[in-house]
């Protein structure tokens, strides 16, 4: 790679110590100036065009990159967020994989630690010398020396994800359920052996900078309220501890999932625990629980406020809908006696996010800071998107049934049909595994026991998610034990041939390694009836279609949890209905929407594992009733 011009360019026309100090003032005692900040390295990196590996492990290239982009775009402030959840675990040995035109990442399919043995074999890696560690501190010497002196954050992995990462996320909820004590002993190693020194010594390098931790597994989205009291929280205070106690910079911001709680107030509370100087609220949590909610929680509380506007608006949506949503955190955000202290983050600009977007985003802030505000006035966030909690759900003339007592049974089989659905909702594998096997030897037909206990369990699962009564680690414990029981009726099942709900290939698509959420809906698919199949991850399209006419698929679900693997999404679409395959594509993930499902031509969205089933169940009802009008 010939050596870009932005490393040779002049940046002393860019302010760097006014915005930061107007940064400082509005999170302390507070300005009139409203500050702004993005996460945007991966943009950075598409715009600079350098290849992924280069940027992130290069301190010139990361930091004079970030500066170039910011600079030509009207930044205020330049956030050098590396590719924060993969560094320590990466110290540890973690295996990396890199990407041309994204960050790399930890590559979770060959975990750090399965056994009690693993665990001990691992060694306490130098906090300097290992993996990208001596990086860090150049990245964050070189920011100090072009700066004129400021100290940018030091960045962390929260133990919640890290550990998840050294585990792997299923493996990590089923050990909390099943062995808890082990699951102390891991973060206990990666707070005290890995995260503690390594921050002791960037702290050392640079005594003025504060911290901001990532822990985006470790939010409401991903745990319960329980795991998040005993494994997350202490944990992050530990860290506080080892790293200078009470005047430690330690603190970790970053947790979503404000609308999974029927109360946000209890989860801001537990945030506040571990960033105890301000109260962040960011997409797509703030749309939904509400601008004014939360600015009146932090009025009330005396806190700065920070508002994280997120990547889809940044991503996809018009002029008018930017302008609206950046106008309308901005005018809430700074009202009231505690409006100055008040900062917009942009929760990520991917390689993805169009320029222009970039432009009119940095337009929409500066003409709200001029006074000039269309939409002055207008909030329209605020609406809880709670599903349906019925028990039919009608998508156009097909109706999708939902949990319900079940359909009628003779007297001698409902008790047991009801002691395996109860056994699945208390997540125990043992006792629906012998249930299912009494049924048998009671010569209940495998049907019959599907219909009524494993996939009535999960509909109820489903719907309890939905409703915001369970949480994703229910749902897969749940999940566990119902597939406990199906591995005892598969053989019996595969010996008479019986037909499935229909058959799905699932995938995450090339250049996405993550595979929570396809994983999810896997086991929530096979709870309902259907026949799964799972190309994995980093799935290319040609893999994909092949699997699918191996199986004779009727359906193929692909997912995505970062914006830079999206149009790697709708390049296996187009790929799909350009080789002439008829089978329908459905779409999900984080940053997955409607709208970019209706743009790449998907059959389908959903926008949880949830809707997932019920979207497959409208699509095979959907061809059945195809199939009985045309003969």
């Amino acid at each position: 790679m010939s050596r870009p011009s932005f490393l040779d360019r002049d940046f002393s026309d860019y302010d760097f110590q006014k915005n930061v100090a107007q940064m400082k003032l509005a999170m302390t005692t507070g300005s009139d100036y409203i500050p702004w900040t993005s996460q945007m390295s991966e943009f950075g990196l598409e715009y600079c065009q350098v290849p992924g590996k280069d940027f992130y492990t290069d301190a010139e290239l990361f930091v004079k990159g970030h500066l170039h982009t910011c600079a030509d775009f009207g930044f205020d402030t330049v956030d050098l967020m590396w590719d924060v959840y993969n560094i320590e675990v990466e110290m540890m040995g973690g295996e990396m994989t890199w990407f041309d035109d994204m960050a790399p990442a930890i590559n979770n399919t060959n975990v750090l630690v399965k056994t009690e043995k693993d665990l001990a074999a691992l060694k306490a890696p130098h906090p300097i010398n290992s993996g990208r560690a001596q990086m860090i501190h150049d990245i964050l010497h070189l920011y100090q020396e072009v700066s004129g002196g400021l100290s940018a954050p030091v960045r962390f992995c929260a133990p919640f994800t890290a550990v998840s990462h050294m585990v792997g996320f299923e493996r990590l909820i089923i050990l909390i359920r099943e062995d808890p004590e082990f699951v102390h002993k891991i973060f206990k190693y990666y707070v005290e052996e890995v995260a503690a020194p390594y921050l002791n010594e960037l702290f050392k390098a640079f005594p003025n900078a504060k911290t901001i931790g990532s822990d985006a597994i470790g939010s409401l989205g991903f745990i319960t309220y329980d795991i998040l009291d005993e494994f997350s929280i202490p944990y992050i205070l530990r860290m506080k501890e080892l790293t200078g106690g009470d005047s430690s910079p330690v603190e970790v911001d970053s947790w979503w999932g404000d609308s999974f709680t029927k109360n946000p107030i209890e989860f801001f509370e537990r945030k506040l625990q571990v960033a105890p100087n301000h109260l962040k609220v960011q997409d797509p949590d703030l749309y939904k629980v509400g601008t004014v909610m939360s600015r009146n929680y932090a009025t009330e509380h005396n806190l700065p406020l920070i508002f994280g506007v997120g990547n889809d608006i940044c991503h996809e949506g018009s002029r008018e809908d930017i302008y609206k949503v950046i106008h309308e955190y901005m005018e809430v955000g700074s009202s009231g006696p505690m409006g100055n202290k008040f900062a917009l983050y942009l929760c990520s600009l991917s390689a993805q996010t169009p320029p222009e977007n970039v432009r009119i985003i940095v337009e929409a802030i500066n003409d709200f800071r001029k006074g000039d505000r269309p939409y002055e006035g207008l909030v329209e966030s605020g609406e809880r998107l709670w599903k349906d909690n019925s028990a039919t759900k009608v998508e156009g003339d097909i109706q999708v049934q939902g949990a319900d007592l079940g359909p009628a049974l003779d007297d001698n089989i409902r008790p047991l049909m009801d002691e395996i659905y109860e056994g699945i909702l208390d997540y125990d594998n043992t006792l629906v595994e012998e249930l299912v096997a009494n049924a048998l030897e009671q010569e209940i037909e495998p049907d019959v026991i599907l219909d009524n206990s494993l996939i009535r369990a999960m509909d109820t699962v489903g719907e309890e998610f939905a409703t915001g009564e369970l949480f994703v680690p229910e749902m897969l414990m749940a999940a566990n034990a119902m597939k406990s029981g199906l591995e005892v009726l598969r053989p019996i099942l595969t010996a008479r041939k019986t037909k499935p709900k229909g058959i799905v290939v699932l995938a995450t698509v090339q250049g996405d390694l993550h595979d929570i959420g396809k994983n999810l809906v896997a086991m929530l698919l096979e709870g309902g009836g259907f026949e799964v199949y799972d190309v994995g991850v980093n799935a290319a399209p040609d893999k994909i279609m092949a699997e699918a006419e191996r199986v004779n698929a009727d359906i193929v679900g692909l997912s995505a949890l970062l914006t830079t693997s999206m149009p790697f999404m709708g390049k296996t679409v187009t790929a799909i209905k350009e080789a002439g395959h008829t089978y329908p594509v459905i779409v999900g993930g984080a940053p997955v929407s409607q709208e970019f499902a209706d743009k790449i031509g998907a059959d389908g969205y959903a926008e949880s594992a949830v809707d997932a089933v019920v979207l497959a169940k409208r699509l095979m009802a959907a061809a059945v009733s195809a199939q009985q009008v045309s003969a």
